[in-house]
This record gives C-alpha cells, sequence and structure tokens, in this order.
C-alpha cells in the first residue's frame, strides 16, 4: 500500500515538540526515530544535549559554513526599529480606494503588494552575493533549525502524488521576512538584547502588529523541471543542509536533478539545490479586512506565465482576508481534494487560471492555502470516517488564528492538543498514520474558520482557567521563536 504518512503535520509537531527535547533530556531512541524529518533541530539536539548549553537567540545557524560555496552567508537582522517608521503611500490601498478589499479587486491588490516588495525580494532570488537585505528582518531564535546560506529551514513533505503531477516526494524550505513596520512588533517583544530575549515582553500591546506591516515568506522545493515539470525554469538556490527523508529527489536513483543532496545523509550536511515554488505576502490592513485586520496573499510559480525571469512568472493564486463562516458546505466537493473553489466565499478570492498543482491542496471548500501550507490532510479520520485521498481543512488566514500563547490548540482542526493520529484503516504499515480532525461543519471544526481580530485568541483556556494571548497572526513567534525560548529557559534552568 502506498506511504500516506502526513509529512506536514508530523513536521509540524515535531519542530514544535523538538523544541522542548532540547532543553528535556529526551530518550536517545525519540531523537533517532526524528532523524531527517526535521535534521536541522534533530542535529542540533543532540549536539546541544551532549553541550548542556542553553540557545542562543541570535545564533544565524547551527551548521558550519559550506565548503566549495564562494556566495555570501545568511546574517541574522535583529536589528529592530526602536520607532515606527513612518507610513507611506501604500499602492494596494489606492486599489480599494481606502477601502474594502473584494473578490472583484483581489487580484490587483495582490499585484501591487508584489510591486511593493520587488525592488527588495528580486535581488534577494537572483544575486547570491545579496542574501541579506537591510530592509527586512528576521525572528531570533531559530538558529538550530536554520541552514547557513539563506537561512532556511524545513517546512513541509509530500508524499508523491500529492501535487498535480508531482512524480517523486519532495521537501519545502521556507525563509520568512519583516519589513521595518513589522519588526517593531518583533522589537517590542524581543528587544535586541540577550537579556530582553530572555524576558520578552508578550502582552496585548507588545504583539500587535502596526498598520502596513508586511511579512513574506519563501517556499522553495527540492524536485527540479525534470523531475517535476511544474518548476521548469523557476529560480535555483543552494543551501547547505543534511539530507531530509521525505526528499525524492536525494533518495531516489529516478532522479534527474543536479546537486540533489543525494551525496549527503540526515545528519552530514551538503550543497542541495533547491527550486522556488510558492511566495506568501500577508499585510495588516484593518481598512480593506475590518474583521481580522490581516489580507494574505499566496504567488506561485507558473513555468507557462509571461515574463524574463521566475519572479516575474510568479503568479496570484489567491487572496482571503476572512474565514466567511457562514459559509458551510460538507459536501464532498467542498472536502475532498482537489476541492471546487466555492463562490459563495466572499472573503475568498482564487485565481482559476494558476497552475493546477497550486490549486490541488486548497483549503475546506476553496479557501485560499497554498500547495506549501499543508490544509490537505492525507490520510485523515474525522467522523468515524476515514479520509484515504485526504480531506481539505483550514485555509492559510484560519491556521494563523490559532497563534497564540501559549498554545491550546493546534494549527490544523484536530479533535485534541497535542494532536493525536490513529493507525489507517486496511495498513500494516506503522507509518501509515492517519491525523485525527474535528468533524467537518461541526462546533470544534468551525473554531479555525472564525473571523477574530488579532487581539482575540482561538483557545481553548489552560487548564489552570487561563485564556491564551492571541498573537496576532504571528505563525512564526507563536510556532518556532516562543517555543525554541522555552527551550532556553529550561537548559539554563
Amino acid at each position: 500500500m502506498k506511504k500516506h504518512l502526513l509529512i506536514y503535520t508530523v513536521t509540524a509537531l515535531l519542530l514544535f515538540d523538538t523544541s522542548v527535547l532540547i532543553a528535556d533530556n529526551t530518550d536517545p531512541v525519540i531523537l533517532e526515530e526524528m532523524h531527517g524529518k526535521v535534521p536541522f533541530l534533530t542535529l542540533a539536539s543532540e549536539e546541544m544535549k551532549q553541550a548542556r548549553s542553553p540557545i542562543h537567540p541570535f545564533l544565524n545557524s547551527s551548521l558550519p559554513k559550506p565548503n566549495h560555496y564562494d556566495g555570501g552567508l545568511f546574517n541574522l537582522n535583529h536589528d529592530y526599529p526602536k520607532v515606527l517608521p513612518p507610513e507611506p503611500a501604500f499602492p494596494w490601498k489606492k486599489v480599494t480606494n481606502h477601502g474594502l478589499i473584494t473578490q472583484e479587486n483581489a487580484k490587483q491588490y495582490v499585484e501591487a503588494l508584489k510591486q511593493y516588495v520587488s525592488k527588495d525580494i528580486s535581488p534577494l532570488i537572483f544575486d547570491k552575493a545579496k542574501v541579506n537585505n537591510k530592509n527586512w528582518y528576521q525572528s531570533i531564535w531559530l538558529g538550530t533549525e536554520r541552514e547557513p546560506i539563506h537561512g532556511m529551514y524545513v517546512g513541509s513533505g509530500f508524499p508523491a502524488n500529492t501535487l498535480t503531477n508531482q512524480k517523486l516526494d519532495l521537501t519545502t524550505y521556507v525563509f520568512t521576512l519583516y519589513d521595518k513596520r513589522a519588526a517593531k512588533t518583533l522589537g517590542n517583544i524581543w528587544g535586541q538584547d540577550k537579556h530582553q530575549a530572555m524576558n520578552p515582553v508578550l502582552t496585548k500591546d507588545s504583539t500587535q502588529y502596526a498598520e502596513g506591516s508586511v511579512i513574506v515568506k519563501f517556499a522553495f522545493v527540492t524536485s527540479c523541471g525534470s523531475d517535476w515539470q511544474a518548476m521548469t525554469d523557476t529560480a535555483v538556490w543552494q543551501i547547505f543542509a543534511p539530507l531530509n527523508v521525505s526528499n525524492g529527489s536525494g533518495h531516489s536513483q529516478a532522479s534527474k536533478c543536479s546537486q540533489n543532496g543525494a551525496n549527503g545523509n540526515s545528519t552530514t550536511p551538503v550543497l542541495t539545490n533547491i527550486y522556488m515554488m510558492q511566495f506568501d505576502i500577508i499585510v495588516k490592513d484593518s481598512i480593506a479586512a475590518p474583521e481580522t485586520g490581516w489580507v494574505f496573499s499566496t504567488l506561485v510559480y507558473d513555468r507557462t506565465a509571461s515574463g524574463k525571469d521566475a519572479w516575474e512568472k510568479m503568479v496570484p493564486l489567491g487572496a482571503t482576508w476572512g474565514n466567511n463562516p457562514d459559509v458551510i458546505n460538507t459536501l464532498a466537493t467542498a472536502l475532498t481534494p482537489p476541492v471546487s473553489v466555492n463562490q459563495k466565499l466572499t472573503e475568498n478570492w482564487i485565481n482559476l487560471d494558476a497552475p493546477a498543482y497550486a490549486k490541488s491542496t486548497l483549503g475546506w471548500d476553496g479557501r485560499l492555502s497554498g500547495p506549501n501550507d499543508g490544509a490537505v490532510v492525507t490520510p485523515a479520520w474525522a467522523d468515524g470516517k476515514y479520509y484515504h485521498q485526504g480531506l481539505a481543512s483550514v485555509g492559510c488566514l484560519g491556521c494563523h488564528s490559532s497563534a497564540q500563547y501559549p498554545m491550546t490548540a493546534f494549527l490544523l482542526p484536530t479533535t485534541t492538543y497535542p494532536p493525536r493520529s490513529v493507525q489507517a484503516p486496511l495498513s500494516s504499515d506503522p507509518d501509515a498514520k492517519a491525523l485525527v480532525l474535528a468533524p467537518p461543519s461541526s462546533s470544534l471544526w468551525m473554531q479555525w474558520f472564525q473571523n477574530r481580530n488579532g487581539t482575540t485568541a482561538m483557545g481553548p483556556q489552560t487548564s489552570k482557567g487561563k485564556t491564551p494571548l492571541a498573537l496576532d497572526y504571528d505563525m512564526v513567534t507563536a510556532f518556532k521563536a516562543i517555543p525554541m525560548w522555552q527551550a532556553a529557559v529550561k537548559a539554563q534552568k
């Protein structure tokens, strides 16, 4: 039987849990099981366990400088602005005439966002000497996950055939940047020195992003155009990383990709080519999106699009600014991927002309979720039913709405936190696990499909009856930085 392992969810769980493992002197058997699944954290966990040293908040990477590489290296920019930069004339506000974003103007809105970031982003993509840009910042605490060239870390893993015409397993690597207005909030929380980094300011005011804050995220894949036609002629980066077990290019003799990492393993980093697939832009715009305060947009690579380079061929997949909690559809076309796009979702726009692979993992009823984002849970178990072909669940906005401190809910609509999985029916493969999700349209499921502002936590309350602190839709702070900070505190004690 084909191995239907929800690598995205397992990776997400391990990325969180490993941050605790670093400090908890975990059983070596568990660490051994994680080899390759989260290579940066696994390697760093064992090294730090042996050294008995705390995690440093300003570490660039735990991996060494690669030999035989002549480009620039990632340098963490945490010199966060102490004063909020002045608010310029944002081009996307001209699109809406300083009003609401709609399905009719959403495409222009996304294109305005792309144009706004292009001056800085294009050189990052194509000039290997310019891997850093002083106008953009990163979160601290992630150094043990980052590789040293671009500062990327493992995003998701997808078994073959998850995406349209994807013949080999692949891994995605991601990289998140904050503009100056957004970085002001990182500074509010983490400061600029180790003392505040170890004693963050986590309050309702400090964690909120200013109007016009822009956060972007790259997602590259391990499959080149020779292995997966959709990636033909896209931009190529090199990373210095251990081989991830979901990387079909590295493991398969069928791979035709050059420098695919096959001469490495789960503990030995090597230079590996990766290929640009997705680019997300999110913006704090409480005028365009008054209920949530945010507009999420996704660009995807389209090899057939017009343009002189891969950046110009990054086309809108869609935008979302609300979860439409009033639109409840439990037909198979809304739940079984690839789902149909329900045009009744008035707070969601999908570009139906986007490449087929990019539309194969949309969320429930067609809510925006990019091919890197893991809305489709394969396999899944919900309400006594087994979804062997997968179940389309929460979109980008709903997933990010679970960003809170402390974490009391997962990023997907699971029945428990931490999530649990069960053995897939009729399979003797112990790795064939089905994630247990809430019944679609149930009150629990719908917790991930509400329109909350950035100060309202999704919940539930902690075991001590405390309401979590909402983190204004910031996934990196909630699911990466805070857990690593908590691990550092434990390690110091």
